[in-house]
């Protein structure tokens, strides 16, 4: 089964309300579904994986769950989480479903060759995404992939379970502010109403993910803010994350997310970038960008090779830190 729409080069032709059953008739189908999401998961990624991967297993299905990375410390309280493996199994799966990757290279190492895949599915709502799947369900207007997954899971005629339930609340949550981003919008609300009439208490939630840090974060938080800098502008801020303040936590998952929230947070200022160090050695710096929604950050992480939404990008580039820098400095400056 092959979508149409395979190929497609812009947002406007995803016709997600015509691949919805296209994905629902498949994963009906399925009894061996492979489930994965970007590497280095974020609460979307791992929150929509989660929710479909312990409905499928309710339906009755095989359901592998990868990633090769250390899942985010504070989501692996999701129900799920347990099962994520960090290789695939030999044998082949009649579906492969890949959420909030915006490319088939960001999916893993040890993903399986497409024939053993079986009908490659790609849940996704970046306006940036490659359309690499043979089913692309691909929706830019969803507040988050979990949006997606509430609708698949709703037409395959599945009672919403509360541990379902709890991963799309994260997806959603996580990748709406808590519920602060202009992404926020009628729709992921009445899905979260829906959410809790399942049974997800947003306390548990809310503090589960954000108010239970670790030591080790707020200490490499003050690190980091340490390296904040500005343009002479004022309309872009910037922080560093390098190798050995990480290695000064002693921690081997990443425990960064959301710092760069804190320069963009600054009054006057536009964008924010925040530059990390590889861990590994070489010299390709992560860049992940912040807009307050004046600039397109995922027009200037696609200079790079990057992508992502409006208001939230990220790219690698290679490089020494200076010549880095600069070069996204003055990406930036033009879209300022």
């Amino acid at each position: 089964m092959k979508a149409i729409n395979r190929g497609v080069a812009n947002a406007r032709d995803w016709k997600p309300a015509e691949n919805l059953p296209r994905v629902i008739d498949v994963l009906r189908d399925a009894r061996r579904v492979l489930i994965t999401m970007h590497r280095g998961p974020d609460g979307d990624a791992l929150g929509s994986s989660l929710g479909l991967a312990v409905a499928l297993r309710e339906m009755g299905r095989e359901v592998v769950h990868y990633n090769p990375d250390q899942l985010p410390y504070n989501l692996r309280f999701l129900p799920g989480s347990d099962a994520v493996v960090r290789t695939v199994p030999e044998g082949s799966f009649d579906a492969m479903v890949a959420c909030d990757s915006g490319a088939l290279h960001r999916l893993g190492s040890d993903l399986p060759t497409a024939e053993r895949r079986g009908v490659t599915i790609n849940l996704d709502h970046h306006l940036t995404t490659d359309p690499f799947g043979d089913i692309n369900y691909v929706d830019p207007a969803a507040a988050a992939v979990g949006v997606l997954v509430f609708k698949i899971i709703a037409g395959l005629g599945h009672p919403l379970s509360a541990n379902a339930a709890a991963g799309l609340y994260a997806s959603i949550l996580t990748d709406t502010g808590c519920f602060k981003y202009s992404s926020t919008d009628p729709e992921c609300m009445r899905i979260s109403a829906a959410l809790l009439e399942a049974g997800v208490d947003p306390w548990e939630m809310a503090s589960r993910i954000y108010e239970s840090q670790p030591l080790a974060r707020v200490k490499l938080l003050g690190e980091v803010l340490g390296t904040l800098a500005t343009s002479p502008s004022g309309k872009f801020a910037s922080i560093l994350v390098a190798r050995d303040m990480v290695a000064r936590t002693g921690r081997t998952d990443d425990l960064t997310d959301g710092f760069i929230n804190f320069a963009r947070s600054i009054d006057g200022v536009e964008v924010a970038a925040s530059f990390s160090e590889p861990l590994d050695g070489t010299d390709a710096w992560r860049i992940s960008f912040r807009s307050r929604g004046t600039v397109n950050v995922a027009a200037v992480a696609q200079q790079f090779g990057g992508g992502g939404h409006h208001n939230a990008a990220g790219c690698t580039v290679k490089g020494d830190l200076t010549t880095v820098r600069a070069a996204i400095g003055a990406a930036v400056d033009a879209a300022l």
